[in-house]
């Protein structure tokens, strides 16, 4: 008698539905899902890829410029996830790609939900928003957030004033 297995999944496989299974199968290297994130022409296996993905530059630039709206939202909700600590990407790294992210939105996310405070204090740094500042300024758990953020505000007022 003969068995049939069933294939493997294949990121290089001819349906979009196969490559999707070999992405969350975690049979795809960073480097594939660098390809894939940016060149597959399949929106949905593009999608799976990037939440997969660790490479802040390439989750930027897709939610940058991706022509899918949804791949674009996946790689923005990916980006603000990894640049809050929610993976082992390290500090110095997520701090660069912080200061060089123009989203306000993400910055934001940043400030109130990053593992570590030295990047809140980061973020609260890029922030003009006074409610936002003054929430931080009640609500963060540790003190020197609080007090940049109180800081920032009264910087704030002090331009809003001029």
């Amino acid at each position: 008698m003969w068995f049939h297995r069933r294939p493997r999944p294949d990121i290089h496989d001819t349906a979009p539905a196969v490559r999707r299974a070999a992405i969350n199968a975690g049979a795809v290297g960073h480097n594939a899902l660098r390809r894939v994130v940016t060149a597959d022409p399949d929106s949905r296996v593009r999608s799976t890829a990037v939440g997969r993905l660790h490479d802040l530059v390439i989750l930027r630039s897709v939610l940058e410029g991706d022509p899918d709206e949804s791949v674009r939202e996946a790689a923005r909700v990916r980006y603000r996830q990894l640049l809050a600590g929610g993976d082992t990407l390290d500090l110095d790294y997520r701090r660069a790609a912080l200061e060089a992210c123009p989203d306000t939105q993400i910055i934001a996310h940043v400030a109130r939900s990053a593992r570590e405070p030295l990047l809140r204090r980061v973020a609260i740094g890029r922030i003009h928003e006074p409610r936002l500042l003054d929430e931080i300024r009640h609500h963060d758990t540790d003190p020197t957030v609080r007090a940049a953020a109180a800081e920032r505000l009264a910087l704030e007022a002090q331009r809003f004033q001029r």
